[in-house]
Formats: C-alpha cells, structure tokens, sequence
C-alpha cells in the first residue's frame, strides 16, 4: 500500500474512534458557547440623610444699633411658652456622603426664636429706666446656618460589622445669615431711655431691627464614629472656627445616638436622639450701624435618618 493510502486509513480510523468515544449532536456543534453575566457593581458612596428638631435654649447677647440685650431663655421655659407661634420655628437637615474612608458632610439649620420678659434683660437704657423697659421687651432672632465640610477617617478599630470605633478629621466652612429685632412698649419710658431715636415706632411697639447680616466662618474638627453592636452607632464630634475671619471665634459640639428599626428598598431607617451646642462671637459696624451676636445655643436633637 502506496503511503497516501496508509495515511488516508489511518486519518479515516482516528475520525470513527472520536466519535465512537464522543458522540456530540450536530445541533451542539452549531450552539455557542454558554457565557456568565458579570454581577453588576454597587456603588462605593453610602447616603445619609437625617431631618431633625433642635429645641435650644438661648444664653447670650444680642446687640442692635445702640442697644444690647441680655438673652437667657430656655426652650421649655421660655421659648415654648411664646403667644406667637411663628417666633418659634425650625428645620434642620443633615448630610453624609461616604466612600469608604472619605466623607462630604452637610448641615442646614433655620431657626426662628423669640424670648421675652423673664428671658430677656435689656443692657443699655438710663438705670432709672431699665425696670420698666425689661418688663415689655421681646427680643427674636431668624437665622440660617449652613455646614459643609470634608472628613478623612484617619484610624479604624475594629469591624464595620461588628463592635468598632473611627476617627474622623475635617475641615470646612460655616455659612451664618440672621436677622434680629427688639421691640419694647412705645410708653413715656422711652423717651427717657433711648434719646438717640435708634428704635422705629411701629403702632404701640418701638422696634429696632439689625437688617441681614450674613459672614462665614472656616472650621476645623475632629469626629468619633463608634458602633456599639450591630445596628446602634455614637456620634461624638466637635470643631472650631471664625479665626476672626468671619466671628471672632465660634465653637460646636454635638453627642448623637442612632438606632435602626426597619430596612425596606435598600433604605435602613435609624431613630437619633442627641445634644448639640453652638456658640459664636460676632460684631459688625459702630454707633447706629453696630451689630452683635455673642450666644450659645444649646439643646436635645431628634431627628430620623435614612441610610442607603
């Protein structure tokens, strides 16, 4: 047998023992190949979005023009206790972006609040009037203030799963708007107290109002996370700013604890109970365009946040 042929042979017994060994269909030659879908990948950023009432008490000076008053009114005690609904008034949200060790974080505060009488003294006036004229003043500040600031987490111990505690560093800007106003009896009292005509009579009141005054202050921080068990966290953190850039000098410091309740749609819900205190030393102007703010704020937070 010529080679060609011992060659054919030998191709054509190697064709029928493969498929002998290894039927396969002609329909399964023809099918591609089966693939396996990629898992689509999930966002690195965590959400955090948390309205909340702040119910501070207020201990401080205000001061409009030429006159300063002496505000300590407490939020139970005196600001509750207000006729006027409108003078007590707020909305509060906060903000976290986080990826993983960086974060974006965001506070938007708006407050209306008023004291009056026993929570407000008045400074300035002649002595002999001063009796009279504390016990018809009212005093109210507007206000907004907006936080927004970036955060490092600088050491973790622990497991974000478990029992763990971060440290956070930030730094960023405090943005103040507020808008003040005294008013007091228009009696014969005022005559002898104010002078200077510095208060509009407006009906049966004598009104000084400080106009918008807005400044920001730069801030620096320092941030404890702390996971006590799965589902309950605690919130320490605390900053200073102003460097007489914006006020004087500004401080605060906010404790908060949150507990989650309910996930529904990729949402944990968390309940956050908590303490915050802010304080700033503010002036602006002299004589008639003069305009101070030296005040605490503090008081309990309630609020409900929303994870996702």
């Amino acid at each position: 047998m010529s080679p060609p042929s011992v060659f054919s042979s030998v191709l054509a017994a190697a064709i029928l023992l493969i498929a002998c060994i290894s039927p396969v269909p002609a329909a399964d030659i023809a099918r591609p190949m089966p693939t396996t879908k990629a898992p689509a990948e999930s966002s690195p950023w965590r959400f955090d979005l948390t309205p909340y009432t702040w119910m501070p008490s207020l201990y401080g000076t205000s001061a409009i023009k030429r006159h300063t008053t002496d505000i300590d009114a407490t939020f139970f005690g005196d600001l509750v206790h207000r006729k006027i609904p409108k003078e007590l008034f707020g909305v509060m949200t906060a903000f976290e972006a986080r990826n993983d060790r960086f974060a974006i974080l965001g506070d938007f505060t708006y407050l209306l609040v008023g004291g009056s009488k026993s929570g407000v003294r008045v400074l300035t006036p002649a002595p002999i009037a001063t009796l009279a004229v504390s016990a018809s003043l009212d005093a109210s500040v507007q206000m907004i203030v907006t936080e927004l600031a970036a955060a490092y987490e600088v050491v973790r111990w622990g497991q974000t799963a478990g029992t763990a505690v971060s440290i956070d560093v930030f730094g960023g800007g405090r943005l103040w708007w507020q808008q003040a106003e005294a008013s007091l009896d228009a009696s014969a009292t005022l005559a002898l107290a104010f002078p200077d005509q510095t208060y509009t009579i407006s009906g049966n009141r004598a009104v000084a109002k400080s106009g918008q005054v807005s400044w920001i202050d730069p801030m620096v921080g320092l941030r404890v996370r702390g996971t006590l068990a799965p589902g309950h966290e605690l919130t320490v953190s605390g900053d200073i700013g102003g460097f007489d850039v914006g006020s004087k000098f500004s401080w605060q410091a906010i404790g908060a604890y949150r507990w989650q309740f309910a996930q529904s749609s990729g949402v944990t819900w968390s309940g956050m109970l908590g303490y915050r205190a802010l304080y700033a030393d503010y002036s602006q102007g002299s004589g008639a365009t003069f305009y101070g703010y030296d005040m605490l704020q503090h008081g309990p937070i309630v609020g409900l946040s929303a994870r996702f």
